[in-house]
């Protein structure tokens, strides 16, 4: 039986010794103030022309009131709208750590007048992207109504305005940034116009009584007003739209019966077990609700779906909406009954659909308060006009009797990085099906290189799907600028919450960090850096050209290792005092021009990385031997990982030298050692390694020459 060989102690070169004490002594500078820091006052002092460009009409603004924090703005004598800033409310930590600093303003009927941002650290708006994005995005929503959920589209929503929900258009390439100013907005709106009376303060939630079960059927639910209906017919869908035809969205079969909704609250225990059933009950008291969380049924008897054929089971139906107070309150549909079937009282009536939607806790949803839900109907009107929307109701309070009061408390509401991982379930699939695979190609690699041809195609598969995947598709290019984010949260800079913001980084990172104590930097640089991946290829086509690999000498390419392991200490350094400058610093990697923006960028940044990809025709990886600090970084952290398994021969170095010669990043000495700082576990070297037709000991046992040797390091 084979084992694994723990690595020799041996002392790092001089080089990323320096570095790691550096990163070990540099997080002491974290209370540095960052230079470029805006001061809030010199920022307030300059608004009134920008809360001029969302009122035109304004004649005065006035002095900014302290409770709440807002400028009035008025015209003449009337009161018109309030202006105010989103950090007085809310600091949604972003990308960068930092949050935003928004310049909000709403008039008196609770409508959006524009949104400007005055202050952001996210990187891909600052070294990539530029600005312009971000303003488009925030242009959206002057019109729009803070009372309603304001949701960032997808291809698949036809008319932004035609449900429940409303939706604005996302930022390509930055999701997770517009995520977070979507929230940002609509967070800190609601609370400044709560302040200011313009909506209404809600209610602290009451709690059910869980001891009070009562006997029921479905006509006493119908009776004491515990069961709400939404009843319609034809008529009166077609009066409401000012129409006489039948092009009504959803009903085309002319049945008089349009829609028949009944709806009802579960977590009493009286209408949860008798709806339900006691294990469904349970099942979803335990399981499927968190504490706080809230759920309701609605029950369908007519044509009119209430989920429409787009719907996506698990996100916010646009055909429902869940109003208190004013507010629209976010629905979730639950697919509760995924599984299993249901197991309904026999007295209920027969019904087209049934869903189970939750209600989170953060949501300041009162069930002991009357609320009211809606079913919007749109009218399509063709592609050139939008959708004609209109919306019918009915009002729902459950009996007092089967909740008490309780003390206000603080609820707390769901965390963002929750809603984007919740949006991006998809990609994560996707992303750790990857990772599993790559798992067991590292678990088994012993047969998969044992097979030269196979493995070529296994590599090149899994290559290709980390340039596609990874990086394009997912946006799943790390950098150094990670690593900044990561010292911040180690100094309590920053929350480590914002580690989470975007589930492909975090879960890229956690892969890394385990492989770095395992096996060392390897498995990212060789596996899962899109652009090392675009550098093997063009190693790829210098082959293909016949163009020769320039062979740098061995005492000058050992020195050039160093280069990085410097750049890695100038921008960490840099990073405890101007987060902004080492993110420009950080512009040494490629990556955001070549992965993030696909090339679509200004032509130095785009010059740049052509440049390296080109100087990778002539030395192979150039950019990854030479220049890469996040490679440094790897190779410092990782310098003292567990396992060495790669296998070597006793004659590796002496007297063959196929290995060293052949191995592409020059990581294997002319002694035959391999240097896992700069390895990248590319397996090209275990591929000779079990070559009988490459090998030299291997060939000469065939030959009947000479037996080979002993296994130096032994893989599993």
């Amino acid at each position: 039986m084979q084992s694994w060989r723990m690595q020799s102690w041996v002392m790092p070169s001089w080089v990323p010794r320096i570095c790691l004490a550096m990163l070990l002594w540099l997080p002491l500078l974290g209370s540095q103030a960052r230079a470029d820091a805006l001061q809030t006052q010199a920022l307030e002092n300059n608004l009134p022309p920008l809360i001029q460009e969302l009122f035109p009409e304004a004649t005065e603004i006035g002095e900014k009131q302290t409770s709440p924090k807002v400028w009035p703005v008025y015209q003449v004598t009337e009161l018109i709208g309030y202006a105010f800033l989103s950090g007085d409310y809310i600091e949604l930590p972003g990308f960068s750590g930092a949050p935003y600093q928004l310049l909000i303003g709403i008039d008196r009927d609770g409508i959006y007048r524009g949104v400007k941002v005055l202050e952001h650290h996210e990187p891909i708006f600052l070294h990539g992207l530029g600005p312009e994005p971000m303003h488009r995005f925030t242009e959206q929503y002057q019109g729009l109504d803070l009372r309603q959920p304001i949701k960032i589209t997808s291809a698949s929503v036809r008319s932004k305005g035609a449900g429940s929900n409303v939706y604005i258009d996302g930022i390509t390439k930055a999701t997770a940034s517009a995520i977070v100013l979507n929230e940002t907005v609509m967070i800190s709106a609601i609370q400044a116009a709560q302040g200011t009376g313009l909506i209404p303060h809600r209610n602290p939630p009451a709690r059910v009584r869980t001891e009070l079960q009562e006997d029921t059927d479905w006509q006493s639910l119908l009776a004491n007003q515990m069961a709400g209906q939404i009843r319609l017919s034809d008529a009166e869908v077609k009066k409401a739209f000012g129409s006489s035809d039948s092009s009504i969205s959803g009903n085309d079969d002319g049945e008089s019966n349009f829609a028949n909704l009944y709806f009802v609250y579960l977590n009493t225990p009286t209408t949860g077990r008798y709806l339900l059933g006691d294990a469904h009950y349970e099942r979803l008291m335990q399981e499927k609700l968190e504490p706080g969380d809230h759920a309701i049924a609605v029950i369908n008897r007519g044509p009119y779906s209430i989920m429409g054929e787009e719907f996506v089971r698990g996100t916010a139906p646009d055909r429902l909406a869940l109003e208190q107070n004013g507010i629209q309150i976010e629905l979730r549909d639950m697919d509760f009954y995924n599984f299993v079937d249901p197991q309904l009282p026999a007295d209920l009536p027969q019904f087209e659909e049934m869903r189970l939607f939750s209600i989170h806790s953060g949501a300041g949803f009162d069930p002991a308060s009357p609320w009211v839900l809606r079913l919007v109907v749109s009218q399509q009107q063709g592609y050139l006009r939008p959708d004609e929307v209109r919306s019918f109701s009915s009002r729902y309070q459950m009996p007092e009797r089967f909740f008490e009061t309780v003390e206000v408390q603080a609820t707390e509401t769901r965390p963002l990085w929750m809603q984007i991982w919740q949006q991006r379930a998809g990609l994560i699939a996707g992303l750790l099906a990857g990772l599993t695979l790559l798992t067991a190609i590292i678990l088994w690699h012993r047969k998969v290189t044992g097979n030269a041809r196979l493995f070529r195609v296994i590599r090149w598969g899994y290559l290709l799907y980390t340039l596609i995947f990874i990086g394009y598709i997912t946006q799943g290019q790390l950098s150094i600028t990670n690593v900044f984010t990561i010292l911040q949260v180690v100094t309590g800079s920053a929350d480590s919450s914002i580690l989470l913001i975007d589930p492909v980084i975090f879960i890229l990172w956690c892969y890394v960090i385990l492989t770095l104590v395992l096996w060392g930097r390897g498995y990212f640089c060789g596996w899962l850096c899109p652009f090392g991946v675009l550098q093997e290829m063009a190693a790829a086509l210098a082959t293909k050209l016949k163009i020769k690999q320039k062979k740098i000498p061995w005492s000058v390419h050992q020195k050039l290792w160093g280069l990085k392991y410097l750049i890695l200490a100038g921008l960490v350094g840099v990073s405890f005092y101007s987060l902004s400058a080492a993110e420009r610093g950080a512009e040494i990697e490629p990556f955001k021009t070549a992965i993030t923006l696909g090339f679509v960028r200004e032509w130095p940044f785009v010059i740049y990385a052509i440049v390296l990809l080109v100087a990778g025709l002539f030395v192979h990886k150039f950019f990854c031997r030479y220049l890469c600090p996040l490679g440094a970084f790897f190779a410092v952290m990782g310098h003292f990982h567990l396992l060495r398994w790669l296998p070597r021969r006793s004659e590796c170095g002496s007297p063959c030298q196929l290995c060293s010669h052949r191995c592409g990043i020059r990581a294997i000495e002319p002694s035959g050692k391999i240097n896992y700082r700069e390895c990248i576990q590319c397996y090209d070297c275990e591929v000779i390694y079990r070559d009988d037709h490459q090998c030299v000991p291997l060939i000469n046992e065939r030959r009947g020459r000479k037996r080979p040797s002993g296994v130096i390091a032994k893989a599993s």
